[in-house]
């Protein structure tokens, strides 16, 4: 019965560990796709640091035309809905 008790006890903290450190990725560290505000992102574009491209494309996902304007200094790519 012992035994048991720490095979569980080593196995169950590894796993909550590895479930903890892949959350915290998640969380924290993972920001590539997410996106910015709508207000952050039309501060940005109106900023001028922004340019157009010629790229316009239109989402599979919800069917809407964007433009993609990009930041030159970053290398920062925005996908602007075309209304």
């Amino acid at each position: 019965m012992g035994a048991v008790v720490m095979i569980i006890l080593i196995y169950g903290s590894q796993l909550a560990i590895f479930l903890l450190l892949l959350w915290l990725s998640w969380r924290f560290f993972d920001r590539r796709y997410r996106r910015k505000s709508e207000e952050a992102s039309h501060h940005d574009l109106l900023s001028g640091k922004f340019t157009p491209t010629s790229e316009i494309f239109v989402d599979p996902r919800d069917g809407i035309k964007y433009q993609v304007y990009y930041n030159k200094e970053t290398g920062e790519r925005e996908y602007v809905p075309i209304k």
